[in-house]
């Protein structure tokens, strides 16, 4: 790796950190760019070159939070011995760590009213989250794996449409 790639390396890791920080206070929807170039110290053409648009870098941040959330998951459920009960108690530790998780809560209790210029965001997220939901599922016997398609996850907090 040379000091380029380490330099990169660094403010991908130093952008999720502040991005991470700014949605903990913060909805996706009052996150501006100019918050994200303020706190990173970036210029606004070297945020664009690099992230390409403000999706990157949210898609990064929750990405990260949705892997630890399942992991923990993963290790409450995977503990024990098969559970017939799997997909029931899955759904309600998914509910329950997205609540205690403040960037999780923020994003999928503000989805439904998210402008269109987030379809990009959200459909990574969606996608991301069924693999790891079907990852912990994969790892016992007592699932539903008759149909290999990706499962619908039900929304969490609110029961309305996405504006997509």
């Amino acid at each position: 790796m040379d000091k380029n790639d380490i330099k990169n390396t660094n403010l991908v890791r130093k952008s999720i950190a502040h991005t991470k920080d700014l949605l903990s206070t913060r909805k996706i929807r009052q996150l501006k760019v100019s918050d994200l170039i303020s706190a990173l110290n970036l210029s606004r053409s070297k945020f664009f070159r690099f992230f390409g648009n403000m999706n990157i870098i949210l898609e990064l941040v929750i990405s990260e939070e949705l892997e630890r959330s399942y992991e923990l998951i993963a290790r409450t459920l995977l503990a024990g011995p098969d559970n017939p009960h799997l997909i029931a108690e899955l759904n309600l530790l998914r509910a329950i760590y997205f609540r205690k998780n403040s960037i999780l809560y923020n994003y999928y209790n503000g989805i439904f009213s998210l402008p269109k210029r987030y379809g990009t965001l959200i459909q990574a997220i969606t996608t991301k989250e069924q693999q790891l939901y079907m990852s912990i599922l994969s790892k016992q016997k007592y699932h539903m794996a008759a149909d290999p398609s990706p499962i619908k996850l039900l929304p969490l907090f609110q029961d309305k449409t996405i504006n997509q």
